[in-house]
């Protein structure tokens, strides 16, 4: 028997669910301590479910674990998903489980290091199977010192709502 991955809301919970041949596994999200507010884009986590790899990505209310890439310069002066110029130069990022104008704290798992950006963008799905969680624009990537490869693991946590971009 197959077994796949789908995401349940119930009660303002989000239980990801990985059915097996003779058993069910369940996780339940407990409250993030920074806010009450939910952040999380649950149409987007449903739209997205079959393409998320939930053994990268851990999803709990209002933080998310995974891999962080940066945006190649062929991005510069295109226009994102809000309808904002993209520049590699604010502290902006391409999320599809947050909402849009979500600032977020972005923390290296491995250094410590953070920055705080606001998602202005999506990204495209099926990054969601290479366990991508977000795309940091270069100004924001510095910050974390992310590795040769362009990638870092690191967890995302929402702070608020914002269409002001944070500065440094």
């Amino acid at each position: 028997m197959q077994l796949f991955n789908f995401i349940k809301i119930a009660a303002g919970c989000i239980f990801l669910m990985l059915p097996s041949p003779s058993f069910f596994f369940a996780q339940q999200i407990s409250p993030n301590t920074l806010t009450n507010a939910i952040y999380l884009d649950s149409a987007n986590i449903k739209r997205y479910r079959k393409w998320i790899d939930t053994s990268r990505i851990h999803i709990e209310l209002n933080r998310i674990t995974g891999i962080a890439s940066f945006y190649s310069n062929s991005f510069n002066g295109t226009l994102t998903s809000n309808g904002e110029v993209f520049s590699n130069t604010k502290l902006t990022a391409a999320c599809n489980l947050f909402k849009l104008n979500t600032i977020v704290r972005v923390t290296n798992l491995r250094t410590g290091a953070n920055v705080m950006v606001r998602v202005n963008d999506r990204m495209d799905p099926r990054m969601l199977q290479k366990g991508r969680i977000i795309d940091l624009s270069q100004a924001a990537s510095k910050k974390l010192i992310i590795n040769a490869k362009g990638i870092v693991k690191v967890a995302i946590e929402a702070i608020g709502y914002s269409k002001i971009t944070p500065k440094s």
